[in-house]
């Protein structure tokens, strides 16, 4: 890292919104007194310091310039850390009023070999309240020859009076493409054959940091000479072969606990570091996300046959499954450092995922009815067992075209046939549509008045009698009493009277409280039946046979 440190503008890597600024500020001599420099560790805080630092006081040229040449005193002693008008001070261990004061003292004292007195404080989010009050009077009125360069990690804990007087610039960690090409650089001249899918899996690693990344790269070539391999990445760096990354994929997607705390086993005894064994889980499903919902490859900066595993995989989850893991592990992974008992807290998310079946969740719940519409819910209205028709859950089943009665021609609607014709209205007219039924559920045909329907809805529902009245919702309706019955054209909605409601449900819940042991145990032999409780986690609370039509 020391030895590929960019030595001028040009050659900082990933911010070049902030050197092509710096270097047009230069440029017009609007040079400013303080500079705040925000962003990760290892990006070029630092670095862009020393630049700017050599760009105004490089003695090639008779003043501040975008280019410094590199090669003078000044700028050779800056880059070197050892100029003695630019000076840097870590502000963790110099973080006293007294230390703030020297530099008080010190910054107007006139440059002894150069233009500016420069002051780099790194971390200065550290210095102490008392601190930052006697620094605020200098960034007030700073000597003409003084430039303060600010950088911070924690930008939240430098007040905002000391932020006001500064130019702010905000460093980006590094994209893959550029880290990827920095890195093929030196390994090109450092005369080492790495391959493209080991460059970038050091660049996954360093997670855009430029510092780890050459890190990492030092490492590797210790390791593995003048030839690196993607298989030393992992080695080296204590990473998770992605072959087990699968292993444990395909053991949760077949529910196999066993194989799962198998493999947990494994690594523990293999002395990995289970803190970032789940951080790999958590962006190996992130990866699977990515496949699953964007055909790009360039989002997964993986080898081919890797890219090949991740996308026969996520053909297997559905897209609210593979959310709900990386929410699950990204929870688990907030604080997993300070866990006492990690293996334990591991093992046991890997066993409610696969044996938790229902996920509390809108879009898990909305997927489920998709299923239930699309199979066993027509399934369940053409089965027939030795009892009789199948019964069904509080209401009755939409009747399905196997029955014939949705191809049947129109039917005038009676009030004395609205509880048989109903059903056959409302399948027609949600068809696969899951919400539009779900609120056209809560309505009751009530009466017919001429060629309008009356719907009746409860007092406390009036966001479903909204829906249903809605432009596109009524038109669909209407469509549908106009195919089914021939002589309805359209309806109303009107609220039911609360307390014959309520006394009808009490009559209801006491009639089923008497009957409904007995009959629910019959309905739970229909394996349909059996499958809609199991799904929803729920209980039959009424039986009634289905209407026939």
């Amino acid at each position: 890292a020391r030895k590929w440190r960019p030595q001028a503008f040009d050659d900082v890597i990933g911010q070049e919104h902030i050197t092509r600024s710096l270097q047009n500020a230069i440029a017009t001599k609007r040079i400013g007194h303080a500079f705040l420099f925000v962003g990760s560790r290892g990006i070029g805080k630092t670095t862009t310091a020393r630049i700017l630092a050599m760009a105004l006081n490089c003695r090639a040229v008779e003043g501040p310039t975008p280019t410094p040449c590199g090669q003078c005193d000044n700028c050779q002693t800056i880059a070197a850390g050892n100029n003695i008008d630019v000076i840097e001070i870590d502000g963790a261990s110099n973080n006293g009023v007294d230390n703030v004061r020297d530099i008080r003292e010190h910054i107007r004292l006139v440059p002894s070999g150069s233009r500016y007195k420069i002051y780099v404080i790194d971390e200065v989010h550290q210095l102490s309240s008392g601190a930052f009050n006697a620094l605020l009077k200098t960034l007030e009125e700073p000597p003409q020859h003084g430039v303060f360069i600010l950088a911070t990690t924690d930008v939240h804990k430098v007040p905002a009076t000391i932020v006001s007087r500064c130019q702010r610039y905000e460093f980006r960690r590094v994209g893959m493409e550029p880290l990827c090409a920095l890195l093929r650089r030196i390994v090109e001249a450092e005369r080492v054959h790495c391959g493209e899918d080991a460059l970038q899996a050091i660049a996954r690693a360093a997670e855009g940091g430029i510092r780890d990344a050459e890190s990492i790269l030092e490492q590797l070539i210790s390791y593995g000479g003048d030839e690196i391999t993607f298989q030393d990445v992992f080695d080296v760096l204590g990473l998770v072969d992605w072959r087990v990354l699968n292993r444990l994929c395909d053991a949760m997607l077949e529910k196999d606990i066993a194989s799962q705390l198998a493999i947990v086993e494994e690594l523990v005894n293999t002395g990995k570091d289970l803190s970032q064994f789940v951080q790999d889980i958590l962006h190996y499903f992130r990866n699977l996300l990515v496949s699953k919902t964007d055909d790009s490859t360039s989002l997964l900066g993986l080898p081919e046959e890797a890219i090949g595993e991740l996308n026969r995989r996520a053909a297997r989850f559905s897209l609210t499954q593979l959310i709900r893991l990386v929410e699950q592990f990204a929870e688990l992974s907030k604080d997993f450092d300070s866990l006492l008992a990690q293996r334990i807290a591991l093992e046991a998310l890997l066993i409610r995922v696969s044996k938790v079946s229902v996920e509390v969740s809108v879009d898990s719940v909305l997927e489920k009815l998709l299923a239930l519409e699309r199979g066993a819910a027509p399934a369940m209205t053409r089965s027939t067992s030795a009892r009789g028709p199948a019964p069904h859950l509080e209401r009755s089943s939409p009747v399905s075209e196997a029955d014939g009665s949705a191809s049947a021609g129109p039917t005038p609607l009676r009030e004395a046939n609205m509880g048989e014709l109903w059903p056959r209205i409302e399948h027609e007219a949600t068809g696969g549509r899951v919400a539009l039924k779900v609120w056209l559920g809560h309505a009751r045909p009530k009466a017919v008045d001429g060629d309008c329907l009356v719907l009746q809805f409860n007092s406390g529902q009036t966001a479903a009698r909204n829906i249903v009245e809605k432009p596109e919702n009524r038109q669909t309706l209407e469509e549908a009493l106009t195919k089914i019955t021939g002589n309805i054209r359209t309806f109303r909605c009107e609220f039911t009277d609360e307390t014959s409601r309520s006394s009808m449900d009490s009559d209801r819940r006491a009639a089923a409280s008497s009957e409904t042991p007995e009959a629910a145990s019959a309905a739970m032999q229909d394996p349909h039946v059996a499958k809609v409780v199991d799904v929803f986690k729920g209980r039959i609370i009424d039986v009634k046979p289905r209407a026939k039509g």
